[in-house]
């Protein structure tokens, strides 16, 4: 499993491979920043994760493991050329260039891994099992977890400043 952790302000703080062991404690890979992790009710019986192991929250989400910004900018090239090549009377080009771009969005679609979500604290879960009841995102949960308070007492994720590592 391969966890992307981050902080209250959900910025990434730093990733972590863990095999089938589960530890307490993670640290960044400077020895800074430790995230205390709880495992306790996280995983089910068959494998599977049930709550964020971070912050602890019951709502996860799947979405395609794939990275935004670059779907974005293939859209946005291929609607540049195909407006180019319509203004030069190039109508089949751009319609050719169009379904290339479908085609490709297909290919990745299908072959791209699916990672879970935390709602809360936005930290990302890859290479596990996933249960088939974890859905896509709501906007109706997203909507409860937009806004975190800043001193949230069950929330035990890490703030740039907080728990760095007092051996320096």
């Amino acid at each position: 499993m391969r966890i992307d952790l981050k902080n209250s302000e959900r910025q990434r703080l730093f990733a972590v491979e863990l095999d089938t062991r589960r530890p307490s404690v993670v640290r960044s890979p400077e020895g800074t920043t430790e995230i205390y992790l709880n495992w306790d009710q996280a995983i089910d019986d068959q494998g599977y994760l049930r709550r964020c192991p971070v912050c602890g929250c019951r709502e996860l989400f799947v979405r395609k493991d794939f990275p935004q910004v670059t779907g974005m900018a293939i859209i946005v090239l291929a609607a540049v050329m195909t407006m180019v090549l319509f203004g030069f009377d190039q109508v089949i080009a751009g319609l050719v260039v169009l379904g290339a771009v479908a085609l490709i969005d297909a290919v990745i679609y299908l072959f791209t891994n699916r990672c879970l979500v935390c709602y809360r604290c936005r930290s990302e879960f890859r290479k596990l099992p996933i249960r088939r009841e974890h859905r896509g995102w709501n906007l109706s949960i997203g909507e409860k977890y937009r806004e975190l308070p800043e001193q949230d007492p069950g929330n035990n994720l890490a703030t740039p400043q907080a728990r760095t590592d007092q051996r320096r």
